[in-house]
């Protein structure tokens, strides 16, 4: 049942009979209503009892995933773990794959016809030469027409042309360049390298230089300007459907096993449209059959017009702004539908697109063809949740047109006027101000990312951005987020080992001791954490605020721990730990198969199930080695310091590899805490990298040093009486006094009172420097 707001004409506020978590969200459906709604957005309500529908925009997988894909899904895999774990609903998930689509397409086409046309290159050849040349330039000439016809008068005609329009564009940094398009910089380079290639090829073959090395060089340099150019030639000779699949299931496999890197939960249903476009023709169909669509020469175009206003219906619910925008609305339809010109009304969109020679095919009743982008989503996400969603997600890119699409469809199917009831959608990632994106090529792979950073650290870092928020991605960002998982690191490993030797102590409390009042207000302190953590975390998933209180919490029991052994309760600091442990888990900081009670519960200190012998021995070995070293250098007669040496090898350099950690305290006692190898190993070669960078910064600024003191040194030895004489000097002026000081222009003018005392100043300068130099030579 719903009941309508009067806030929103075009939401309606799901009602509910069971009880409710008290949980808000963000809900971009009523954004443009935000200030008369509650803080941190609407009450969110499922429409049965605590089960929850989701259904989540996946990937195109064309393309390795980059970081942009990280901060969409890890934070999306935040709020829904906290939905599970946290608060207790009972989620289905519902992910799609996108393995249809125009880049798919074009990416295999421009793939195959590359790889093809490699393999034939067997030398260098001027017939290599001119067909770079000419994909050069039909490439320039469709990059940047305007551009082009401005600078040079004329389209480019031969590849040498495109010297006098680098030059005119100032070698890519003319801004007019990078206000032609948002992609006209990669679009610049990719041209500049090929003729770069093209030129150093020419030199090849007039050198009589003609390898095939030679010409699969040029073909690899020359692949983003060939694959267009070779694409318009021959793209119906690429007929076998295998050669789409085996793109995209390639790049599935690969995005997959990034998320399972970053510990993001995998979906409950995971469709690809391949699998759905039966369902998707019956869809169609059925938006047909009510009057929402036309078929036009084989394909099928969405009604705008009749469906806006029509039995209540409304378009562009979330993106009013943006409903007109024609650069938006062709992004939507894809590279691909650029050729299509049967569209009644200019914002209308493709349900299914008949196919053209090159691209994959289906049968359905309007001729061979494949479904449109937004239609694939409404499809597959109905056919597996029904007719009305409670969440839909996605990237904040997505809202126009692609979700406003989805909506629009569905509601044109199912004749309803609100198929999701939340939509929630995640900020933009940047790299130095600039939004990632696989087509600008300014992204960092998450493979990439994780040489650097663990899962773990990038978790931190979206945990306290906030999953609405944009994010800039940058190394001071990232510092922030090692340096408090590191505090939280150890907060784990401290409270786990005190815990644990404090109990196994067992001695009696002493009664001199003064427990209550700490103790006391360590346990309000966490009391006032849960309430913090709990309200943040129902005001839409506000874990920035959270964590703000973690981390307090943390600090207040870091502190209390310092009191020293003999004046701790280990119970508060238990109660503490674990409860931290628990938000960690709910946001996904901890595997789901940690069973340790408090810290990460990942590594080989975490790993459920592990055999005795796996883990113990080779700290067994070591510790044996060691004893073995210890017992030679007793018999040896060995001094205390060399006895000592051998204990801080143990405890510095053996031990952190095998995931133990030895803390030497100030009353002669050690805490034992063990952790993750591999989180050692990164933040020693972090540390490494860090210091090489200062060295390196420091062997910079000596060398400056060293080169300014040279230069200082030589300047000292030129007596004052020359240092006007030279041959630049002699060029300035034509007339000297009994001191070399100058005092006519090369003109024979006097020179000016400032100027005669400027250089008189000068001389003074001078003279003292070669004075200096003179006694230090004797």
């Amino acid at each position: 049942m719903m009941s309508s707001q009067s806030d929103s004409a075009q939401w309606a506020q799901p009602e509910s009979a069971h009880p409710q978590t008290g949980l808000k969200v963000y809900n971009t459906l009523t954004k443009s209503k935000a200030s008369a709604l509650p803080p941190g957005g609407v009450p969110f309500v499922p429409r049965e009892g605590n089960r929850v529908s989701w259904y989540g925009c996946g990937p195109t997988v064309y393309d390795a995933s980059h970081m942009g894909h990280a901060f969409n899904y890890v934070s999306l895999d935040i709020m829904r773990r906290i939905m599970e774990d946290y608060l207790g609903y009972d989620l289905t998930v519902v992910m799609n794959i996108t393995d249809i689509d125009d880049k798919i397409i074009e990416r295999t086409r421009h793939e195959h016809l590359v790889a093809q046309y490699r393999a034939k290159a067997e030398t260098l050849s001027e017939q290599l030469v001119a067909d770079v040349g000419a994909a050069l330039c039909d490439y320039a000439n469709t990059a940047f027409p305007e551009l082009v016809a401005a600078k040079l008068g004329s389209p480019i005609g031969r590849a040498d042309d495109w010297r006098a329009f680098a030059a005119a564009v100032n070698g890519g940094q003319d801004p007019a360049l990078a206000a032609s398009s948002e992609k006209a910089l990669m679009r610049y380079d990719a041209a500049d390298a090929a003729f770069e290639a093209l030129v150093a090829a020419r030199q090849s073959l007039a050198d009589g230089k003609s390898s095939q090395a030679a010409a699969v060089a040029l073909v690899d340099t020359a692949t983003d300007v060939l694959a267009p150019w070779l694409d318009a030639q021959f793209r119906e000779s690429v007929t076998d459907p295998r050669l789409f699949r085996n793109l995209s299931a390639y790049w599935e496999n690969d995005y997959m096993a990034d998320m399972d890197a970053l510990n993001v939960r995998r979906p409950n249903v995971l469709t690809r449209v391949s699998e759905f476009v039966e369902d998707i023709v019956r869809f169609v169909q059925r938006i047909i059959d009510n009057g929402y669509a036309y078929e036009a020469e084989g394909s099928v175009y969405f009604d705008v017009e009749a469906f806006d206003g029509t039995n209540g219906h409304v378009y562009a619910k979330m993106s009013r702004r943006s409903k007109d925008s024609a650069k938006l609305l062709a992004e939507g339809e894809g590279s691909l539908t650029k050729r299509r010109a049967e569209k009644q009304g200019e914002r209308d969109f493709a349900l299914w697109k008949s196919s053209q020679p090159g691209e994959p095919a289906w049968p359905s009743p309007w001729g061979p063809g494949r479904p449109g982008w937004h239609i694939e989503c409404s499809a597959m996400a109905s056919e597996i949740l029904g007719q009305n969603i409670d969440i839909h997600t996605g990237g904040i890119d997505l809202v126009f047109p692609h979700h406003e699409n989805e909506m629009v469809q569905s509601e044109a199917c199912f004749e309803n006027h609100q198929w999701v009831n939340y939509f929630l959608h995640t900020g933009h990632l940047h790299i130095a101000g600039r939004k990632m994106s696989k087509s600008l090529k300014n992204f960092i792979t998450i493979k990439d990312a994780l040489k650097k950073y663990s899962a773990r650290q990038l978790r931190t870092l979206f945990l306290l951005t906030g999953w609405s928020s944009g994010i800039n991605f940058s190394d001071t960002g990232m510092d922030e987020a090692i340096a408090i998982e590191k505090t939280l690191s150890n907060f784990f490993s401290n409270a786990a080992a005190l815990v644990r030797d404090l109990k196994q102590a067992q001695q009696p409390a002493d009664p001199k001791r003064q427990t209550n009042e700490p103790e006391i207000e360590l346990l309000a302190a966490l009391a006032d954490a849960r309430d913090q953590v709990h309200s943040a975390i129902l005001d839409s998933f506000d874990t920035p605020r959270a964590m703000r209180a973690i981390l307090d919490i943390v600090a207040r029991t870091t502190a209390y721990l310092q009191r020293g052994r003999e004046s701790i309760d280990p119970q508060p600091v238990e109660m503490v730990a674990q409860y931290v442990t628990k938000i960690m888990r709910a946001f996904g900081m901890a595997d789901d198969s940690a069973t340790r009670a408090i810290g990460w519960g990942s590594g080989a200190a975490g790993t459920a199930g592990a055999d005795r012998e796996t883990t113990l021995l080779p700290v067994a070995s070591a510790l044996s080695d060691f004893r073995d070293s210890v017992r030679e250098l007793a018999l040896a007669g060995g001094d205390k310091k060399a006895l000592l040496a051998l204990c801080d090898r143990l405890r510095d350099q053996v031990l952190p590899e095998l995931g133990v950690v030895i803390d030497d305290h100030g009353d002669g006692r050690a805490l034992v805490k063990v952790v993750d190898p591999a989180e050692i190993r990164r933040a020693r070669e972090l540390s490494e990298a860090k210091d090489a960078a200062k060295q390196l910064a420091k062997a910079k600024e000596a060398q400056l040093a060293e080169e300014k003191r040279l230069a200082l040194l030589e300047k000292a030895k030129v007596p004052p009486q020359d240092m006007f004489r030279t041959p630049e000097m002699r060029e300035l002026y034509s007339a000297w006094d009994e001191s070399g000081i100058p005092t006519k222009d090369a003109a024979g003018e006097d020179l000016s009172k400032s100027r005669a005392k400027k250089l008189a100043k000068d001389y003074d300068a001078q003279k003292k420097l070669h004075d200096k130099f003179l006694q230090q030579q004797q």
